[in-house]
């Protein structure tokens, strides 16, 4: 799938309540873990190159999530990626996450800003305006994305 970033997980023990059900903060932290992935295997950037090596975060500063099943112990699920807005020093990140099957069990979406991890910087953990090449590489993605429309990519 074009523009959008697939993160294939099987639901472990530690990710479920005791009635065998993910826990629902986990889907906080899967929605991170897809993002995570996403650098690497669709922006051909290395996460923690970007967080150690330029100083650059991508702190949520929103994000919320909506059940429509549950995923249990066990299930294989697809945590869906799309970017859905690119804003001067944020981006919106939207997710979907299916079972094995394709039936939709979650949907969510996070606001990231981009900001400045150098500590001898003026602008230290402030909004930073997207890297050029980081732009670049995420509105390549959004292009494959038509379930994106192009007027909700903002420019600055």
């Amino acid at each position: 799938m074009s523009g959008v970033h697939v993160h294939l997980i099987e639901v472990r023990f530690g990710d479920c309540d005791p009635a065998g059900i993910i826990y629902f903060p986990r889907f906080f932290a899967l929605f991170h873990d897809a993002m995570e992935t996403w650098f690497p295997a669709r922006l051909g950037m290395r996460y923690a190159d970007l967080i150690l090596g330029r100083k650059i975060g991508f702190p949520a500063v929103h994000t919320e999530a909506d059940f429509r099943a549950p995923c249990v112990l066990g299930d294989v699920i697809a945590v869906e990626l799309r970017v859905a807005r690119l804003g001067r020093s944020t981006i919106d990140l939207r997710f979907v996450v299916r079972g094995a099957d394709g039936d939709e069990r979650v949907q969510g979406a996070t606001t990231c800003v981009v900001m400045d991890l150098d500590p001898t910087s003026p602008g230290h953990r402030r909004a930073l305006a997207i890297p050029g090449d980081l732009r670049r590489r995420i509105e390549g993605f959004m292009a494959d994305n038509p379930a994106v429309p192009e007027d909700s990519q903002e420019q600055a």
